[in-house]
């Protein structure tokens, strides 16, 4: 890494998979002008998770180092739905719906960014009056071999999976929203890289500097395995209840501890090295977690939140509290598979109800978090197991 300021450092290195192109975004940051930063979001859900966060995190540098951020409403792609890693065509949403979820977005994405330097746009301000001459000139900037060339589209094309003609339009319309605004830099996730680049191919046709591009990698989920999804149920959510998220990032594997702080906090790159020098395993690594599930959950909840879901965590789990208040269970079999348990034990109402909060990793036996609604759980005569869905649906079970 060359002698840059610790700011420019921070931008282009800290969660970043890969810069196009780097040497004009070095540039652009050496110089006095103000970059204008474009991050687009669909709203086709309501809340954020933290694997949504990281390029908002990643805006957020920008911000400090006073540049523009620009956030674009996709209000008219939302009703598409971006079709990267998809296998299948996404149901219509409706302006209500879009507006809604918006609604929802707006109010997550300030627990990040900075009103300040803050541009929000909507594509309604280009697209609603946008012509068929328009789309014509739009859509003869790239080639049929070149949007068929996108992964998904092909993937689709080689499995004989349908997908609409509408799905096309995708990438020329996140393309054109950079000529809209002008954008400088646009950043998103590595597996948009396609769409990305589709931003500097539309550029030029319009006439303007292209664009570089800045990608992020995903965040791996509280499995340790797969990309945070609400779909897996592997997810920490923005919205969580502050005890939900505390116990969420707990939950992470030991291995994550690092990127989750580069990825989803403010913590400063001096501490993140120092970080880095730990020998992160054992009371140490138990320690770290506690530290970051402060931090984030006081990012969205505030410090006395923060504070009391923390206090809550280590009462239950570290100071042996996990059976105080619990209800006292006697079941007649000696082993059961999960879900049967939890509807035995009155936890849940039904084996669908089981289902869900086990994917949603909400279930523990005895401290421990279970993913598999069908593992075989065996009760004692002697020692009782507890069972735990959430933070406060506690029984103490036997068997008799």
């Amino acid at each position: 890494m060359q002698n840059y300021t610790p700011q420019i450092q921070e931008i282009l290195t800290r969660g970043v998979t890969e810069v196009i192109d780097n040497n004009s975004l070095v540039k652009k940051l050496q110089t006095n002008k103000q970059i204008r930063v474009k991050f687009g979001i669909d709203p086709t859900g309501a809340d954020l998770h933290l694997g949504h966060t990281v390029n908002l995190w990643k805006l957020r540098q920008f911000q400090n180092a006073g540049h523009i951020a620009v956030l674009i409403i996709g209000d008219y792609t939302a009703s598409i739905g971006d079709p990267s890693g998809k296998d299948k065509t996404r149901p219509h949403l409706t302006s209500e719906q879009i507006e809604e979820n918006y609604q929802q977005y707006k109010q997550q994405a300030l627990h990040i960014l900075s009103e300040d330097n803050l541009e929000v746009r909507h594509q309604t301000e280009w697209f609603s009056d946008f012509s068929l001459q328009d789309m014509i000139k739009l859509t003869s900037s790239a080639s049929v071999s070149q949007v068929l060339s996108h992964e998904t589209f092909r993937n689709r094309l080689e499995t004989h999976s349908p997908f609409s003609a509408h799905e096309l339009l995708y990438p020329f319309l996140q393309g054109y929203d950079s000529v809209a605004v002008q954008a400088d830099i646009e950043l998103g996730a590595v597996e948009q890289k396609f769409n990305l680049l589709m931003g500097r191919i539309v550029q030029r046709v319009y006439g303007q500097e292209p664009q570089d591009v800045m990608m992020s990698p995903y965040l791996l989920g509280t499995d340790g395995k797969e990309k945070m999804s609400k779909s897996l149920g592997n997810y920490i959510g923005v919205n969580d209840e502050p005890s939900d998220m505390f116990g969420k990032v707990m939950s992470i594997t030991d291995s994550e501890i690092l990127l989750y702080f580069e990825m989803v906090t403010s913590v400063s790159i001096e501490q993140l090295q120092e970080y880095k020098k730990q020998d992160i395993q054992g009371h140490k690594a138990r320690d770290l977690k506690m530290e970051l599930a402060y931090i984030i959950t006081k990012t969205f909840h505030g410090e006395q939140k923060a504070q009391q879901a923390k206090d809550e965590f280590v009462s239950v789990f570290q100071k042996g509290d996990t059976q105080k208040g619990a209800k006292d269970i006697v079941l007649p079999e000696q082993q059961y598979a999960l879900g049967d348990l939890l509807v035995q034990s009155g936890l849940v109402a039904s084996k669908n109800e089981a289902r869900r909060h086990t994917e949603q990793g909400s279930v523990y036996i005895n401290d421990s978090k279970k993913q598999d609604v069908f593992e075989n759980i065996s009760l004692s005569k002697d020692a009782p197991l507890v069972a735990r869905v959430g933070k406060r649906n506690i029984v103490s079970i036997l068997w008799s």
